[in-house]
């Protein structure tokens, strides 16, 4: 078994998870340390070589992630309300973010920190609320709205503007402040506005320390477990050799816990490399985890395969809610709870087989059975325990062939042993979670991650691909090039992004173009290779376009310097 039991964001958990993975009890419950192994297969042998360490591995370690999410509100106070009770009121508003305001007459503008992602706020503001079914800003408006009243202010609150990194949000914080008259702070306090540049700078750097966002995975606490009776000297040599294939260049200390009866490997690992390259745990990479490990045990003479829920077709798991819930309804029978969290709790509980799961994915959960009986013959393994997985694996083909009203199936899993070929790519079991990996690849912020993200689901893509019938492969490469099509484009929209932020707004290029300009080329046999003469028209052309967005940008900076130098001037005046 492979499991991501934790994560540490700083040095002083990273600390507390190395004491954790190198101390045990004792009989008389005495802590003492065990033996802890590096990556470079160094002991630490007492505390000052663990502090050393620790000293080393958190180097790659990132500070927290900021949160620059800011948005300007607009009030409009009902009745007469001094000058002196809107600070207290506002800050009651605002939970104590920072702010600041300015006032005319009944009208009061706030441009301050929010908790909410304000990309997604502006996206509706650009778009006109009216088009979007977000409520969003209403729920914000309705809380300010609501806090104003608590404080004894009476007022209608309305979100005119949202911004989500922070050159964006200095620049706001500056056009506030040029564009309104008696900006104050939060506690009520007169902003200069001779200087706005200055003084949005000098706010901001205030504010800083107040943005604080969640917390960065630095380090990662892994365990690698195997049945009793396995040599633990085997399992720690098979975690070694996985975290060196997934995890290159990433540090790590590895320790064998041996109060227990099943054979538990901890290991403590960086979460970013020197390199700068990161691990992801997704449920795909989960599951390669879990093969790499399988075949490093296997390598080393254990019989092991990786399977997942549902190659068993078993229930599915329930959480602590359902569980309470559950627990509350046994307890108190006027307490509600639905038939379906009683059945998924009791199901599990009961270790019952999922009958739908069965019937639609039969045939592959069947293959992996025979897999396995194929890899405990080859590992040597005889007896009852073979006769089970093969038994298993003619019996699950057998209630999956009568449920769904075919025929026996065995003809249609692999000769070589391997899951079973589906009958059409769209109904596969891993399409679920191939739409979960493309969802994610819209989150991704930067060229690196969006890279990361393309290759899993790149390698989902391929898994897919070797469980299909010949029938369905045209389809299937067809829906692969558009999906590959589409990720391309993100990825060619978030280098240009980059270049534009390191050298100056320019105008965007086609999404075509860009690709073709910031992307090198993929190694795709499907795709025509591109004559020497066009491939150095195209050439030619990204370079003229590039100046071209360089000259754009350049004229555009020019043009805000002399903009906000004529508005000095007219404010001097």
């Amino acid at each position: 078994m492979f499991k991501v039991l934790s994560s540490a964001a700083n040095s002083k958990q990273a600390a507390a998870l190395l004491a954790y993975v190198g101390t045990r009890g004792d009989e008389q419950g005495e802590k003492r340390d065990i033996e802890i192994f590096t990556d470079s297969g160094q002991g630490l042998a007492n505390a000052q070589d663990r502090r050393g360490f620790l000293h080393q591995f958190t180097q790659t370690f990132e500070a927290q992630l900021e949160n620059t999410n800011f948005i300007e509100v607009r009030f409009d106070l009902a009745g007469d309300v001094r000058d002196e009770a809107l600070p207290a009121a506002l800050n009651s508003a605002f939970g104590s973010k920072p702010f600041v305001y300015a006032r005319k007459g009944n009208t009061v503008d706030v441009y301050g920190h929010t908790e909410e992602r304000a990309g997604r706020l502006a996206k509706v503001l650009a778009a006109g609320r009216a088009n979007s079914r977000s409520k969003a800003l209403d729920k914000i408006e309705a809380v300010l709205r609501e806090a104003m009243g608590k404080a004894g202010i009476r007022a209608a609150a309305e979100v005119t503007a949202a911004v989500g990194n922070e050159r964006k949000a200095q620049y706001f914080l500056q056009k506030f402040i040029r564009s309104h008259d008696q900006v104050r702070r939060a506690n009520g306090e007169p902003v200069s506005s001779k200087q706005p540049t200055k003084a949005a700078a000098a706010i901001y750097e205030q504010w800083r320390p107040q943005l604080s966002g969640r917390e960065r995975r630095n380090a990662y606490h892994l365990l690698f477990s195997a049945r009793a009776g396995t040599d633990a000297q085997v399992i720690m040599a098979a975690a070694r050799a996985v975290i060196e294939e997934r995890a290159p260049g990433h540090k790590f200390v590895l320790a064998h816990h041996a109060e227990t009866k099943h054979v538990h490997i901890h290991v403590m690992v960086q979460a970013r490399s020197a390199d700068g390259e990161r691990l992801t745990f997704y449920k795909a990479d989960l599951h390669a985890w879990r093969e790499a490990y399988a075949q490093k045990a296997r390598e080393h003479g254990i019989a092991m395969v990786a399977t997942r829920r549902y190659d068993h077709a078993m229930s599915r798991p329930y959480t602590k809610e359902h569980a309470g819930a559950y627990k509350r309804a046994k307890n108190n029978p006027r307490y509600p709870v639905s038939d379906k969290t009683v059945a998924r709790v009791e199901n599990k509980q009961q270790r019952r087989i999922d009958r739908e799961l069965l019937v639609a994915n039969g045939a592959a959960i069947a293959g992996l059975w025979q897999q396995t009986a194929a890899v405990m013959r080859a590992a040597g393994v005889t007896g009852q325990a073979l006769t089970l997985a093969e038994t298993i694996g003619n019996n699950v083909l057998e209630v999956h062939s009568r449920r769904a009203g075919e025929e026996p199936a065995a003809a249609r899993s692999r000769d070589d042993g391997g899951p079973a070929r589906t009958s059409s790519f769209l109904s596969h079991p891993g399409m679920k979670e191939l739409t979960r990996l493309i969802g994610a690849t819209e989150m991704a912020q930067t060229p690196l991650e969006m890279r990361q993200k393309m290759a899993r689901v790149n390698q989902a893509l391929d898994q897919m691909r070797d469980t299909l019938p010949s029938a369905e492969q045209t389809r299937f490469e067809q829906y692969r090039d558009g999906v590959n099509d589409k990720m391309h484009d993100r990825l060619a929209r978030l280098q240009y992004e980059q270049q534009k932020g390191a050298a100056g707004a320019g105008e965007a290029a086609p999404e075509r173009e860009a690709r073709d300009r910031d992307f090198p080329a993929r190694e795709d046999t499907r795709q025509p290779g591109t004559p020497g003469r066009q491939r150095e028209q195209a050439q030619q052309r990204v370079r003229q376009q590039k100046i071209s967005a360089k000259q754009k940008g350049r004229q555009a900076e020019e043009q805000d310097r002399k903009t906000q130098r004529n508005q000095g001037d007219e404010y001097e005046r």
